[in-house]
């Protein structure tokens, strides 16, 4: 690096001028001469030399070396000695000042450009070193992570102040130590030590841990959860490794927010999970019970209490359901107690609608007091149950042991449970009502039959009866006057037996589509059977009929519905379908009888049919398997048929509409 500037810190005149004449002759700039320390710094100061030549000898080699230090101590210089000879002992005194290099008497102009050339070389490279020295250590200082450098063995070389805030331990203190010394890593479960080096001191990478969570056990004993990475330097094929740099991080933070999403993600699916659940009921019952069990599960109390109103207008609110994981508590007086409108007045309103009582032992007005203290409960949760604006009941959750405060998601989630709870009740409220509805019109419309199937009995009978009675006597009568008639009589009177008999035969086919006296006498079977002739007779329509062996006699109300809804169901196919073949099928299984009536002719829309008298009479055969608990089910198209399907339990028990007597409807 010719053209380099150079100080020369010599006493001696004839050899400064000398070694200046040889170094001008080189291509360096001179920058002048000095001898005292004062000078040398002065001049160094003013002039800022690329390096500096000093004569170790020139005012002994203690001040020559002294000169070096200060140098070296106050400014970022290459320093090369001069000097004729030179001990071991001043050497290694020499070594402190951290020289660049030696200049040795007499002077030889190649080893002095070397020299010098390869000092500012040196210095340079040492720049750039410190520098990225410098700047890695400051990006490893403004790291929000810890870092800790290893050597080979496994000693501390470097920390960074997040490491050492976090382990308790000074910089100093750290040197030289081994990693296990200062990084105490336990298992954050049992707490038993974690070797992140293995074994050994000496890094082994078959051996170490990367990316691990655990503790971190600081100086001062305390714990900090934290995950550690561990990299490996390569030691270019010289070893295993030169090194290791430990990267650490407080995890505390990401550990408190994982935390609060999965807190949050579990109270969501409770409040997914509660309103699957309470719309799946509809049972107010089964809906108060499922209402408890959740609150429980979700805001992990020790026992919950739905009260609704009395519904004796007294604005009371009585225990309606509980779930309390307390022994005996069906014998607690907490459950008989009644709480007055104006004490939840007190507590809750529409604008809050959930509080949180933290000492209930000591809140006035509230029941059992003796039952809090003995099951060591102080925290109660109360949400109000809103319906258009009024208040319908209340969720109460109690929580044993010392006061809690419970946080504001909690208290949310108790109204979110608390709102569907509402939803619930209220939905299964009007369930309530309208099963007592429909269990009043089945009641009005089975006794409406009833009155309608003894009506028609006592109406077939009469006509059966009483007047066919009547007018067989009056054909006898007229047998008896045609004797003794003339022949113009006689005629008269044999046109007067033909009209009796037609109008015999009519009131017998009114008796018998009114009620067939056979149903009753016979049963179903056989009556469905005599039916179909008389009906293939009237109509031209062949029945198939199949009842695979049906023998037993059934209830008078089903075999009643069974006739009727056939009755009428052929009737229609008489009507509209433009068939020549029906068929109709019976089957028992599992106390449930199966009817399905199939034809295939023109079809219908189900839901819009302008046939009002089909209509009507679809209606009224599914109103029959209505009020017997059974269901009707009528499939059919345009130019596809028609399949009328009906299931009538045999029992009480209702039939569920998935029901099928297979050997008749597999789908």
């Amino acid at each position: 690096m010719a053209n380099a500037s150079i100080l020369l810190a010599i006493n001696d005149t004839s050899l400064a001028h000398d070694l200046s004449e040889r170094l001008l002759n080189l291509g360096y700039r001179i920058l002048g001469f000095a001898a005292s320390n004062e000078e040398i710094i002065a001049r160094i100061e003013e002039l800022n030399p690329d390096i500096i030549l000093a004569d170790i000898h020139s005012r002994g080699a203690k001040e020559g070396l002294k000169t070096g230090a200060l140098i070296q101590s106050i400014f970022d210089k290459p320093i090369i000695y001069i000097t004729g000879s030179i001990g071991q002992v001043t050497i290694q005194r020499a070594k402190a000042t951290g020289p660049f290099g030696y200049i040795f008497k007499p002077f030889d102009d190649k080893q002095i450009y070397a020299m010098i050339e390869t000092a500012l070389v040196r210095h340079q490279l040492e720049a750039k070193l410190r520098d990225g020295q410098r700047w890695l250590n400051a990006v490893l200082d403004g790291i929000n992570d810890g870092v800790i450098a290893l050597d080979k063995h496994g000693e501390i070389r470097f920390i960074n102040p997040i490491a050492r805030q976090l382990t308790g331990w000074s910089e100093i203190e750290t040197m030289n130590r081994s990693l296990g010394e200062v990084f105490v890593f336990i298992d954050k479960s049992s707490h038993a030590k974690l070797e992140i080096l293995g074994h050994s001191q000496a890094v082994d990478t078959m051996n170490a841990d990367s990316r691990t969570e655990g503790l971190l056990v600081s100086k001062d004993g305390r714990t900090t959860p934290v995950e550690a990475e561990i990299t490996y330097i390569d030691d270019q094929g010289n070893g295993p490794t030169a090194g290791m740099v430990l990267v650490f991080r407080d995890i505390t933070k990401h550990q408190e927010a994982l935390q609060e999403i999965r807190r949050q993600s579990q109270r969501a699916e409770a409040l997914v999970e509660t309103a699957a659940r309470l719309n799946a009921q509809l049972e107010l019952t089964s809906v108060l019970d499922t209402i408890c069990n959740i609150c429980n599960q979700a805001l992990q109390a020790n026992g919950t209490a739905v009260y609704l109103e009395d519904g004796t207008h007294h604005h009371v609110f009585q225990v309606r359901a509980t779930k309390l994981q307390i022994a005996d508590w069906e014998k607690n007086p907490i459950l008989q107690y009644k709480i007055p409108a104006e004490l939840l007045e007190r507590i809750l309103s529409e604008n809050k609608p959930v509080n949180l009582i933290n000492d209930v032992q000591g809140y006035p007005g509230l029941p059992s007091v003796e039952f809090f203290k003995e099951q060591n409960i102080h925290t109660v949760g109360i949400a109000g149950l809103y319906r258009h604006h009024e208040l319908i009941g209340v969720l109460v959750s109690l929580f044993r042991g010392d006061p809690i405060h419970l946080p504001e998601d909690t208290l949310m989630l108790l109204k979110g449970l608390a709102d569907q709870a509402t939803i619930s009740i209220t939905n299964a409220s009007l369930f309530e009502q309208v099963r007592r509805g429909r269990e009043s019109q089945r009641a009005l419309t089975t006794r409406l039959v009833e009155i309608q199937e003894t009506e028609r009995r006592h109406i077939a009978r009469e006509l059966h009866d009483q007047i066919g009675q009547v007018l067989t006597g009056l054909q006898f009568m007229l047998e008896s006057s045609k004797n003794k008639a003339t022949e113009e009589q006689s005629s008269k009177i044999t046109e007067a037996q033909e009209t009796v008999s037609a109008l015999i035969e009519q009131i017998r086919e009114m008796s018998l589509n009114l009620r067939p006296s056979m149903l009753d006498d016979i049963g179903l079977i056989p009556t469905l059977q005599w039916h179909f002739e008389r009906y293939t007779k009237q109509t031209g329509i062949k029945v198939t009929f199949n009842q695979n062996g049906i023998t037993q006699r059934f209830l008078p109300d089903v075999e009643t519905a069974v006739y009727r809804i056939v009755q009428e169901a052929l009737t229609n196919v008489a009507r509209y379908a433009q068939v020549t073949e029906v068929n109709v099928q019976l089957a028992h299984q599992d106390n449930t009888l199966g009817v399905v009536i199939v034809d295939h002719g023109v079809g219908f829309d189900p839901t819009f049919d302008i046939r009002k008298a089909a209509t009507a009479g679809l209606t009224g055969m599914r109103e029959r398997a209505n009020m017997l608990g059974g269901y009707m089910v009528v499939k059919s198209a345009p130019k596809e048929g028609t399949k009328i399907l009906v299931m009538l339990p045999l029992e009480s028990k209702p039939v569920e509409r998935r029901n099928r007597v297979r050997d008749i409807d597999p789908g």
